[in-house]
């Protein structure tokens, strides 16, 4: 099956979806047709991409294209942390911390700042996506291509992006190997410095810094 196909199966799957064709799509599925046996395609549950099988590949578009639609359609809010509370967390604070005091307040604000990390990552990709899709880039929403963030539009650079330095464990950082995919990560977890300097921008990238991303988060909240 080649790219041509399977294109016009996800043209036929959008429209199915109701959803107005994005050609941003073709290069994601360029990119991921081209990949040795169709590894890029992220997998969905039992959903996967057969390069052998039109009939699955059609059903795996269905699914596939539904995410990206909505991840670029999703309104973010902060979520709260739905796990229960450990009240043992509470005793160590006590006995190790001192603190005796306001604990109900305590686990209210750190699961508040559990909920904001959660949200982090999702506003980066945002905020990227806005700057870069205006420059040749591509944002691969809702995970449409697996451990890749953003490819530029003639598959140049191939970027994975994360919040931090030590943001992943060493399962999904051997999904690079012997791939082209770029790691870049906006903090230094060691010393919190940030890395908007080192970020791939083929063309002048004076407007990427901490700054803007922290105005960028404030427009985004005050949005209706």
């Amino acid at each position: 099956m080649d790219f041509q196909t399977v294109l016009s199966a996800a043209r036929a799957a959008a429209l199915e979806l109701r959803e107005t064709w994005d050609e941003r799509m073709e290069v994601i599925l360029r990119y991921c047709t081209q990949s040795p046996g169709w590894a890029a395609f992220h997998g969905y549950g039992r959903k996967k991409a057969d390069p052998g099988d039109l009939d699955n590949m059609r059903a795996y578009l269905a699914v596939y294209l539904e995410r990206y639609f909505r991840a670029r359609q999703e309104r973010l809010g902060l979520k709260e942390v739905s796990t229960v509370a450990d009240p043992a967390v509470d005793v160590i604070l006590r006995v190790f911390a001192g603190l005796s005091e306001n604990l109900d307040t305590v686990a209210l604000h750190h699961r508040r700042s559990m909920a904001a990390e959660n949200l982090l990552g999702e506003l980066l990709e945002r905020y990227l996506a806005e700057r870069l899709e205006t420059r040749d880039w591509v944002w691969c929403a809702g995970n449409t291509a697996r451990a890749v963030d953003f490819l530029r539009n003639d598959l140049s650079v191939v970027l994975q992006v994360k919040n931090r330095s030590n943001s992943e464990n060493s399962s999904s950082s051997a999904i690079r190997k012997g791939t082209e995919i770029i790691k870049w990560y906006r903090v230094n977890a060691s010393n919190g410095k940030t890395n908007w300097e080192n970020f791939p921008l083929a063309t002048r990238g004076d407007d990427f810094s901490e700054d803007d991303f922290h105005a960028y988060i404030e427009a985004y909240a005050k949005r209706s």
